[in-house]
């Protein structure tokens, strides 16, 4: 006889097993929206490189390193961000990287999955890695990365509407080919035979292609790939004529807005799809250099990409195992109760062990809803012709005051504009998403540059040369104390009397670092910011601007030789510049 006291360990049991899977993985996400937002990426990136997993085995591996890898990137430190990048690069050119979970994945959760990204999302980290290659000039690795984000895509055609089907449409085909319907054989897979094979609709892909192919010398193949962005994306047409010409030395990639959001929907949330964080339009980015304005159409917009069912996973597994666990339900407490009136314990014990596996699917049912943060909404490409290092680029979404950004350290390459040193720059513009204010920040229209550093030279005044000094010592200059950094402050009159070993031990006495030899050749927080490192950002990105287009205050010093240093100076160093009111900092 199956009596009460008998059934407690077993509804204990099943008890647990639904709690376990209703909060075993429940944990508070970080994501970088309001850095990026506001164009914070050094504390965005500060923050991520130190909360990045280690451990290769963990689902999160691949994401930490293409969130930090892009975000990094976009600060202005492509070199510091090639580690992440060589190590993203390599897993997504691994086939199978899920094979061993397979089984775990089916039967417990999604969520134990190694993340690889859906497939839009790891074009954009191939991409991603192509920019970043070539703002460190390395056009022959642009051109594979950009090629690699050129695979081929996985069609389902068209409703009977006419519209572009979905993946939840898919899904309730394959439940169909399951069962047999629509004519098919019963156990027929549509997902793996309902589509046709279609080449990438990637046009930044082929665009970034086409550009490096042409720097590499290879007019045929970047003809082609012009001629397939423009196939894909017909008002980029004026961008691969200007492209085509040959009459650039630097290449603006411009991001812009906030990626969509992946969310859960459907059955028990067994369904996923991404919604857009930052609305699609047709808005130009304008761009004006020397008072003349042009304007460049969107190349990608990521949010069409999202939302379309050739850059998707196909959730068959999550929409299986929702099915699945609502007919185990079912079936187990149909026998748990013929089990009691039979008084038939085994019949007991299975029904209240199907039902337990029934809720335990149903609960972990829920889509997986990770997604990388970092990319943008929208990519423009700007080829532009500069001849002076002093050039003041400003960049601004039509209709968006906040975007606003007047781009300054963009310094041409010399020589001949069509060899293979023409420059490429990533520039993410601020806003586009829930950031308030109709302007962008002081510093990010100022258009000048308050300190000297080794990636850019300070703005010089009216009145002659600015006397250069370092910035601990409450000067105007973040190089590092080499001897051209102490020539040109003993030639400017800003400091006299300190060799660069003396200065390197004022330096070391702070903390302060200024190479990335050292670990995994990560570039700190700068010490403009409140950090202690003095690498610079490369000119011509947001990080530049944000750290050399405004005032900071005074570095406050922790070393009593450098203060006595200090108080032993007969005549003060140079003064530090003004701009507007400073925010408070502490240095870290």
């Amino acid at each position: 006889m199956c009596g009460t006291d008998a059934l407690r360990p077993i509804l204990a049991a099943v008890l647990l097993v639904v709690a376990t899977a209703m909060t075993g993985c429940a944990s508070k996400e970080v994501y970088s929206d309001g850095w990026m937002l506001q164009g914070d990426l050094g504390h965005a990136r500060d923050y991520f490189h130190d909360h990045l997993t280690q451990k290769k085995d963990d689902r999160r591996y691949l994401l930490d390193r293409v969130r930090l890898a892009v975000l990094t990137m976009a600060d202005g430190y492509p070199g510091a961000a090639q580690p992440y990048f060589e190590t993203a690069y390599d897993i997504l050119r691994t086939q199978g990287v899920n094979a061993d979970k397979t089984v775990q994945s089916v039967v417990l959760t999604e969520g134990v999955k190694f993340w690889k990204g859906e497939p839009f999302e790891q074009a954009l980290a191939m991409s991603y890695y192509g920019i970043q290659q070539s703002m460190l000039g390395h056009w022959d690795n642009a051109r594979a990365a950009s090629g690699n984000s050129l695979f081929q895509l996985r069609d389902f055609g068209k409703n009977a509407n006419g519209q572009r089907i979905n993946t939840y449409e898919i899904a309730q085909r394959a439940l169909e080919y399951e069962r047999g319907a629509a004519g098919k054989p019963a156990g027929t897979d549509y997902i793996d035979h309902g589509y046709v094979v279609r080449e990438s609709n990637f046009t930044l892909g082929y665009i970034l292609g086409g550009i490096a192919n042409q720097q590499l010398q290879r007019p045929e193949e970047a003809s082609d790939h012009f001629l397939a962005a423009v196939q894909f994306n017909p008002a980029i047409q004026p961008l691969t004529q200007e492209l085509r010409s040959g009459k650039y030395n630097t290449i603006l990639v411009v991001g812009w807005g906030l990626g969509p959001r992946k969310v859960e929907y459907g059955p028990d949330g067994s369904l996923a799809r991404f919604d857009p964080r930052t609305p699609s339009d047709p808005q130009p980015l304008l761009v004006t250099v020397g008072g003349a304005t042009r304007t460049y159409q969107v190349v990608t917009d990521v949010n069409a990409m999202a939302v379309d069912h050739m850059w998707n996973n196909m959730e068959d597994v999550r929409t299986a195992k929702s099915f699945l666990g609502n007919a185990l339900l079912t079936g187990g407490l149909i026998a748990t109760g013929v089990g009691s009136g039979t008084h038939s314990n085994e019949a007991v014990y299975a029904g209240l062990g199907a039902a337990a596996m029934g809720i335990l699917l149903k609960a972990t049912a829920h889509a997986d809803t990770t997604y990388c943060d970092a990319f943008p909404q929208r990519f423009y490409v700007v080829p532009l012709q500069l001849d002076s290092p002093d050039t003041v680029v400003t960049l601004e979404v039509q209709g968006s005051p906040v975007s606003r950004l007047a781009l300054t350290g963009v310094v041409p390459p010399r020589g001949d504009p069509s060899a293979r040193g023409a420059r490429l720059r990533y520039v993410h513009l601020l806003g586009g998403g829930y950031m308030d204010g109709s302007t962008s920040p002081p510093w990010a229209s100022s258009g000048r540059v308050f300190y000297d550093s080794d990636t850019g030279a300070i703005n010089a005044s009216a009145a002659g040369p600015v006397p250069l000094s370092p910035y601990i010592l409450g000067g105007n200059s973040v190089r590092p104390p080499d001897d051209t950094a102490v020539t040109a402050y003993r030639s400017s009159g800003g400091l006299v009397g300190v060799t660069p070993d003396e200065l390197a031990g004022f330096y070391r006495g702070e903390g302060i670092t200024w190479d990335t030899r050292g670990g995994d050749g990560w570039a700190g927080l700068h010490v403009l910011e409140g950090g202690k490192s003095l690498v610079a950002p490369m000119g011509g990105t947001l990080g530049f601007v944000r750290l050399f287009g405004q005032s900071h205050p005074p570095y406050v010093l922790v070393s009593k030789p450098v203060r006595d240093f200090i108080d032993s100076l007969k005549s003060p160093v140079a003064p530090r510049p003004q701009s507007s009111p400073p925010a408070t900092q502490t240095n870290r």
